[in-house]
């Protein structure tokens, strides 16, 4: 009997053993269970992975159908800016056309404004034209009479005639002056012909010498348009009248007119002119 006992107690030895073998391979297999989820995770991560790469090629044509968008797009643009700078260029110069046919309207007008876009082109040329008209500068004696003694006296005074007669105030110094200056005068662009504003002539022989008039015709024109310089002229002769703007020998405001003439900021030129009666006058205006 004894004997019996023993062995029981061995078998359930052995069985209490076998029973905990088992228990710890169940766990074992549960980890090879999670070492297969974890790979089959691995690998289904790795095929996710692949799915971007399609992403980019849809990306890629979306930018490359923008960026023929945008070309086409700049074109179009391109094409409107030049529809529109062609647009401007033919109104600019149907503009142009039409004021060279007011200003040939008249003949001083136009000749006046074509010496001095010449001499704007080339002002050392026409610095000879200057030296070569100092021969017409005379002295002339005139009778005036003295404001102080009310006595009648004969003076010397300084003339330029050539089909008419200017008085000069320095004479010849004026000259070879202006013919230096212009010398070292660089050429600039030439003056276009501004209708907007041209000052008007006056009607009547007493407002041709009335400074009142053409100041406050130029003060109506600056409510609608610019002008910078404005004067007027009594010579009717246009390429003498144009010398003796170039010279400017005038006692007041001497070198003004030159000035004026050959402003580089200047663009804009504005030119009348006509005889009231037997006096004849212009007006000239200049904008930037």
């Amino acid at each position: 009997m004894g004997c019996v006992c023993s062995l029981s107690r061995q078998i359930e030895n052995n069985a209490d053993i076998n029973i905990k073998d088992n228990q710890q391979i169940k766990p074992n297999l549960n980890m090879n269970n999670i070492s297969i989820q974890n790979q089959k995770d691995k690998e289904d991560i790795i095929i996710e992975t692949k799915i971007p790469e399609t992403i980019d090629i849809e990306l890629d044509k979306i930018n490359k159908l923008k960026k023929s968008e945008e070309k086409e797009n700049n074109e179009e643009k391109n094409k409107e800016k030049i529809k529109i700078k062609e647009e401007k260029f033919e109104e600019e110069k149907e503009k142009e056309k039409s004021e060279e046919e007011i200003i040939s309207k008249n003949q001083y007008n136009q000749r006046v404004y074509e010496l001095i876009n010449q001499i704007r082109l080339n002002p050392p040329k026409y610095s000879q034209t200057i030296l070569d008209n100092i021969k017409n500068i005379i002295l002339e004696n005139h009778q005036e009479i003295n404001k102080e003694t009310g006595e009648m006296e004969e003076n010397q005074i300084i003339i330029f005639k050539k089909k008419v007669k200017v008085n000069l105030y320095k004479g010849e110094e004026s000259f070879r002056e202006a013919a230096e200056i212009l010398k070292n005068t660089k050429s600039m662009e030439k003056l276009k012909f501004n209708k907007d504003i041209v000052i008007p002539l006056p009607d009547k022989e007493e407002d041709i010498i009335n400074s009142t008039f053409i100041r406050n015709k130029a003060n109506e024109i600056r409510l609608h348009s610019n002008i910078n310089v404005y004067f007027k002229e009594y010579i009717k002769n246009p390429e003498i009248a144009v010398l003796l703007m170039i010279v400017d020998d005038t006692e007041i405001m001497s070198g003004k007119k030159r000035e004026c003439l050959l402003n580089p900021h200047l663009k804009y030129i504005g030119i009348d002119s006509k005889f009231i009666g037997k006096n004849f006058i212009a007006h000239f205006s200049f904008s930037k």
